[in-house]
């Protein structure tokens, strides 16, 4: 694990400094390890086999054979082979010559110093391999120990409970031979350094997108919830007001409204009789079914812009506005809600009965200004004020 964290570590940098991403794969070997020994008290041979070792990265991946020395010393520190001046104890069969040295192979402890340093030490004491062992904390786990620059020398590491195994032996002065055999290839594959940035990045970017549509949700959900209560209020106004808005019902004798040419702005479709439409305080003309919805969104006339609902002073305001509306309205067109007259023979009696009928005229004229809901004169009056003008001014004449 340390190993691993120490070479990801500058890949990442590397990358992120903007290197070119480097494809990484760790690959290493395991080793067999073969001891055997006799127990001297009893004769017995005891053998023990496993593949439980691995080869540093900067070992030749070859065997090797030989007796198990361990540093001279008292102490745990003393197993680490870390001293200048270190001596070996190389454990060897009774009776064995005096001639050249037999082949041996150093134990280790891990720890004190540079990996390259005990190496060259033990080989320098001419140990045809190296084999350290790892913590206790780590069991039988193993590492691939970087070593740069220890030459042809063989390295291994064993875990724990293999050292302990062979260490106790020797340590009771026990020649314990052991063989190093190359075992099996692995390969562990890991990700790219650019995958690793481009991972990060993109989580990073989804959680930025997401946090801020989440408070585009919430921002949208208040303003639409504040809007849509303090809507609702203004709508029940507005339905009251539009209820106050003339109706007519579409005749073909209407004056002032040629059924066959003319059309609702609204739906594009031309007046027929029977039609229910309404009429606006500025005079236009529409199918109810088509401007009441219209007037519910909009408020305003769909020709000629005006609010409607202001002009009708549902809220009060722009009075002026409303008086304007109406006057401009109702200026050209005389209704009245009941006509009652007697032709006398009599010019004088005429002339009354004319004088008394426009003061009745304007009376009504008056109470329509009142009334804001008909501010527009109803077609068919307008045919009967026509009639009306015609028969005074034909009164005059005689």
């Amino acid at each position: 694990m340390v190993l691993v964290r120490r070479v990801a570590l500058p890949l990442l940098l590397l990358t992120a400094a903007g290197c070119p991403p480097v494809a990484w794969s760790l690959v290493w070997y395991s080793a067999w390890v073969t001891t055997v020994y006799t127990e001297p008290g009893t004769n017995r041979t005891v053998r023990g086999s496993s593949e439980s070792g691995r080869f540093g990265s900067s070992s030749p991946k070859e065997g090797a054979q030989g007796l198990v020395g361990i540093p001279r010393g008292v102490g745990a520190r003393s197993m680490e082979g870390c001293a200048p001046d270190v001596e070996y104890e190389v454990p060897t069969l009774p009776g064995a010559g005096r001639g050249s040295p037999p082949s041996w192979i150093a134990l280790v402890a891990p720890g004190g110093c540079r990996l390259k340093d005990k190496i060259d030490l033990a080989a320098r004491k001419r140990a045809v391999a190296v084999v350290i062992y790892n913590e206790p904390r780590f069991g039988n786990s193993t590492l691939s120990m970087p070593h740069f620059g220890t030459g042809n020398t063989v390295v291994i590491m064993i875990g724990y409970p293999k050292a302990m195994e062979i260490l106790e032996p020797v340590q009771r002065g026990i020649p314990v031979k052991m063989t190093i055999d190359v075992g099996n290839r692995h390969v562990q594959e890991y990700i790219t350094g650019q995958s690793v940035v481009f991972v990060a990045i993109a989580f990073i970017t989804m959680m930025i997108i997401s946090l801020a549509w989440l408070i585009f949700f919430y921002i949208q959900r208040f303003l639409y919830t504040g809007t849509h209560f303090g809507n609702q209020g203004h709508r029940k106004e507005i339905k009251k007001a539009i209820g106050q808005l003339q109706l007519h019902i579409v005749k073909h004798e209407d004056k002032g409204l040629d059924v066959d040419a003319e059309n609702c702005a609204v739906c594009i479709e031309n007046y027929k009789p029977k039609d229910t439409v309404r009429i606006l305080p500025c005079k236009h003309i529409f199918h109810r079914t088509c401007i009441d919805p219209w007037l519910l969104d909009h408020r305003t006339c769909p020709m000629c812009k005006l609010d409607v609902i202001k002009a009708l002073g549902c809220w009060g305001e722009h009075k002026d506005l409303l008086e304007l509306a109406v006057s401009e309205s109702i200026s050209d067109s005389i209704s009245a809600e009941s006509w009652s007259i007697t032709v006398p023979e009599d010019g004088n009696e005429l002339n009354d009965v004319s004088a008394s009928t426009t003061h009745e005229s304007t009376l009504n004229c008056s109470r329509l200004k009142e009334d804001v809901g008909e501010t527009a004169a109803l077609l068919e009056m307008n045919g009967r004020c026509s009639q009306l003008e015609e028969f005074l001014s034909s009164g005059n004449s005689q």
